[in-house]
């Protein structure tokens, strides 16, 4: 069991940055250092802790959003490593819907890179407070200085040193701690021990230490009173003002770290303890919780959930919130990757873990039956890659179905949607690598081999022009025979009109009733389309003339007659083929702007608008769907990641003719094939 700790004593904290800059690492060496596990684990041997799926230790990268938690100086903290890979971007939302602070993970060169860019811009979204670890210290070429200058040039709030480094590259052995005016450095046995301040460094100390004070003091009005009065601030007050400083958004302190030498790791959990706020919730109000992440281990679904109010206890059934159901939450645990710590009481503001229920999600809420209602869902990033998706196996239809349904359970940002206009089942995800992690899942989990095809777009097929033309179906061989002959002008409607029928048929060239037979035959093939096997739309049919029989005509006799008409009158009306046409929101750095208009015109797309949005610019464009089917793998090469887009269905409009051409003779070509 775990000790309890008091919602103040706990702290909450996601792990964000670029991919690859040892967010996992800095994750793995917390929990050695607070001796919450026996050894350090590591990406590069497959040993972590936190990445323990399959699919995370074969790529070395995260997936999902690790959980586990430390204990280090009379604090808990609960440390969720988000992936850094822009394709589980969900991930992150989860994280840091329930953390309220957050350790933004950079590299040790004066290059900074796209994702801890990209991660400040989440913080500054959500409002919150950061501490920046500059890890691999220890790597060669390392340059902290250049390091801090990056992000000073880059990132609002301005970052500033918290800890020097002492020494560099190989030499890194130690950190000196501007707030307590303390050196640490390791020990031969790997842990740190008090030193004296190197005196090549005190100039260096002085002039950070000035700046520390300075912050310090911005962040409040009567500190700032005095340090203008005395020139300087007391330890204590300094560590007031920055951590108002810190919670108000004002000031991002930066520490150093090498997490594989457990270098300024206990110093950073200090850190956290001391300047990051505690964890959000209430014990005196009644239960509830928020689940934010579901994963999968040998136990069954896992489901993560943040105690927001009162206090969850082993054996308690809850109602989720928004569906109503009764839930059993027979055992709960903390969890710590995949290994599970038996939790006899979770209180507010902590984080816990449950297996096995059976019809909360991610994103729902459990509490008392009469607590009111959900909280708000997680506020996720929409779909923008997808795939037609088939298994290699025949009969395994229903094995695909459900291992996918699964999945998706686990995953919110994957969709899975089985169009019927296409009849195919598709995926839809963040982007290429994400689609294919959830495929190595469904081999591994479910069993089920798959494969991919660019998804078919739903075209439709309409008329440019008018014709006449006659259905003429007789057979009389003795016995009743088959006798219906209709006689329909065709011609196209105003877009979006859809289908017009009309009878200007007078006199009783065809009786009432098989008129509705006609035009059942002429519908029936519209929906498979004349050319290239499409569905057809803003068509004006009218009937005007036509013979029967009083023996040999019926029912099927006019439907074969009116199928016949419309095929040939199209075919004469000059068919044309309609394309989806989506409106696009597309967000760029300003520096991209340029590439992406160019872009967007090479995909026969329409410029409609631009507007700057913080430093970005938002492009508004209509844009044929079929023309978007890769464009989030192309806007993350031209944007290396900081592009983003929405897009939503607007209209149909006419193909040009070479293109249309190329799928109309396809489809000929398979029908041929098939006859």
């Amino acid at each position: 069991m775990a000790a309890d700790y008091p919602t103040e004593k706990i702290r909450n904290v996601v792990l964000l940055g670029h991919s690859h800059d040892g967010k996992t690492t800095l994750a793995e060496a917390m929990l050695f250092a607070s001796g919450a596990v026996p050894r350090q684990g590591s990406t590069d041997q497959q040993t972590a802790t936190m990445d323990f799926e399959p699919e995370e230790q074969r790529r070395k990268i995260s997936i999902n959003l690790g959980v586990g938690f430390a204990e280090h100086g009379g604090f808990k903290i609960n440390i969720l490593d988000a992936p850094g890979f822009f394709d589980f971007t969900g991930q992150v939302f989860s994280g840091l819907r329930v953390a309220e602070g957050a350790v933004v993970v950079v590299g040790p060169t004066g290059q900074l890179a796209v994702g801890a860019e990209i991660a400040w811009e989440h913080c500054n979204r959500t409002n919150k407070p950061r501490i920046v670890v500059v890890n691999k210290l220890d790597k060669e070429h390392s340059d902290f200085y250049g390091a801090v200058g990056a992000m000073r040039e880059h990132l609002s709030p301005r970052p500033f040193p918290l800890h020097l480094p002492i020494g560099a590259e190989q030499d890194f052995r130690g950190i000196v701690d501007l707030l307590h005016l303390k050196a640490y450095v390791t020990t031969a046995d790997g842990k740190g021990t008090e030193a004296p301040i190197p005196d090549d460094m005190q100039k260096l100390v002085d002039e950070y230490r000035g700046q520390l004070i300075e912050a310090a003091a911005e962040s409040d009005d009567s500190l700032l009173e005095k340090y203008l009065d005395a020139g300087t601030l007391n330890e204590e007050e300094i560590q007031r003002g920055l951590r108002e400083g810190i919670l108000a958004g004002k000031v991002a302190p930066v520490v150093c770290c090498s997490a594989t030498k457990l270098l300024g790791v206990r110093t950073l959990m200090s850190t956290i303890g001391e300047l990051l706020p505690p964890a959000e919730g209430d014990p005196s109000k009644p239960t509830k919780a928020f689940v934010f992440s579901t994963g999968g281990d040998q136990f069954g679904r896992v489901s993560y959930f943040k105690v927001v109010s009162g206090s969850i206890k082993a054996d308690q059934h809850l109602t989720n919130l928004g569906r109503g159901d009764d839930e059993r939450l027979a055992q709960i645990f903390f969890p710590r990757g995949k290994e599970h710590v038996p939790a006899a009481e979770i209180h507010a503001g902590d984080i816990g873990a449950v297996t096995k229920l059976a019809h909360t999600l991610t994103g729902d809420t459990l509490g008392a039956a009469k607590d009111g209602g959900p909280l708000p869902p997680l506020d996720l990033p929409a779909p923008a890659y997808s795939l037609a998706i088939t298994p290699k196996a025949r009969g395994d239809e229903e094995k695909i179905s459900n291992g996918l349904a699964r999945l998706a359970e686990e995953d919110p940002t994957l969709h899975v949607e089985r169009l019927e206009e296409t009849k195919q089942l598709v995926i839809a995800g963040l982007g290429d690598v994400h689609l294919d992690v959830i495929l190595e899942k469904l081999k591994r989990k479910y069993g089920v081999e798959a494969t991919t095809a660019t998804p078919r777009v739903a075209y439709r097929e309409t008329v440019s022009g008018h014709s006449r033309a006659e259905g003429r179906h007789v057979k009389q061989s003795g016995g009743h025979g088959q006798y219906g002959i209709c006689v329909i002008e065709v011609g196209p409607t105003k877009r979006g009109e859809g289908f017009v029928w009309e009878d200007k048929i007078f006199g009783g060239a065809i009786p009432q009733n098989f008129r509705a037979s006609v035009q059942k035959g002429i519908v029936d093939n519209m929906a498979k389309g004349v050319v290239a096997g499409y569905p057809m739309v803003d068509v004006r049919v009218t009937l005007v003339d036509g013979k029967f029989h009083q023996v040999d005509s019926n029912d099927m006799a006019f439907q074969i007659a009116g199928s016949m008409a419309i095929r040939k009158g199209s075919l004469d009306a000059g068919p044309v083929l309609l394309e989806p046409i989506v409106e696009a929101t597309i967000k760029v750095p300003e520096k991209n702007l340029g590439d992406i208009m160019s872009d967007v015109n090479g995909r026969r797309g329409k410029i409609m608008g631009t507007e700057p949005d913080d430093g970005y610019q938002l492009v508004r464009a209509s844009v044929p769907e079929s023309e978007m089917l890769r464009f989030a793998l192309d806007l993350r090469s031209i944007t290396q990641g900081r592009g983003s887009f929405q897009k939503k269905f607007s209209h149909y409009d006419e193909m040009p003719a070479h293109l249309a051409k190329t799928i109309i003779d396809e489809f000929q070509k398979q029908h041929e094939a098939a006859s």
